[in-house]
């Protein structure tokens, strides 16, 4: 009996671990929280350089007010239910084009107030969920042709 209590209890730890590598875990910087839809994510003004590892299931993640200085390329496929982003008020002077490829499932992306000096003209392809981009007091000089192209829902701007 003790056996089969052990196994249990045993079996119970290892599926909570391996649940927790699987979601990934909050950073200590950050404050999360989890509901029906995954975690959102709220590294509000903690001082970031970068962008932290985050849960997987993160659909809002919020990094105003930081000093991050680029967005990571892997973003969405590391957060693939990423609905919502919010990286205003940092250093951002330039987004790669294949930065937000694997977002189809991103509904607003607010960069407002960053350094954003150019956008390329893949920067925003695929992203037929796109409702809301804000880009405003940025420093962008070049918008390149076609850049809002196939963005069939977009409605902010």
């Amino acid at each position: 009996m003790h056996i089969m209590r052990m196994d249990f209890i045993l079996t119970f730890v290892f599926a909570v671990i391996c649940a927790g590598l699987v979601k990934g875990t909050c950073p200590s910087t950050c404050s999360c929280v989890d509901d029906s839809s995954g975690s959102r994510v709220n590294c509000y003004s903690k001082y970031l350089e970068r962008i932290p590892a985050l849960p997987k299931d993160t659909y809002n993640l919020d990094l105003r007010y930081n000093n991050i200085t680029e967005i990571d390329v892997q973003l969405c496929k590391e957060m693939p239910q990423l609905h919502t982003i919010i990286i205003s008020f940092n250093m951002i002077i330039e987004i790669p084009e294949i930065t937000f490829t694997d977002c189809e499932q991103l509904y607003s992306i607010n960069l407002q107030y960053n350094k954003i000096r150019s956008i390329e003209s893949n920067t925003f392809v695929n992203m037929t969920n796109l409702y809301e981009l804000y880009l405003y007091n940025n420093e962008i000089s070049v918008i390149e042709p076609f850049t809002f192209v196939d963005l069939p829902n977009l409605y902010y701007l």
